[in-house]
């Protein structure tokens, strides 16, 4: 588990899926930032898992692959924000102050 701190944000990252739910299950985050495409538990597994224990968590996933390629993988009712690969560190910054100001 990595800690990064920047100026406004306190950011963790997790090397796979297992290991974010089990960083998230101690430290319930405001924000979620994950690609769809992961080691060992897929991004919309995740999204599931961690809705279980805190149905109100923000996501945002990135990905390479167009929005509807995995939106058939996740529950319609699901709310998250999809930001398509590549990306600006200014678009990044955005959708993240986006979902935060929800």
């Amino acid at each position: 588990m990595y800690q990064i701190f920047a100026p406004d944000y306190q950011v963790f990252m997790a090397t796979s899926g297992p290991q974010a739910l089990a960083f998230c299950k101690e430290n319930p985050p405001d924000l979620i930032l994950l690609d769809v495409v992961m080691p060992e538990m897929d991004g919309p597994t995740l999204l599931v898992e961690l809705r279980k224990r805190q149905p109100d968590i923000k996501f945002i996933f990135v990905s390479g692959y167009p929005d509807d390629a995995f939106k058939n993988n996740i529950d319609p009712d699901a709310e998250f924000t999809f930001l398509p690969k590549p990306y600006s560190l200014a678009q990044l910054a955005a959708k993240v102050k986006e979902q935060l100001s929800r």
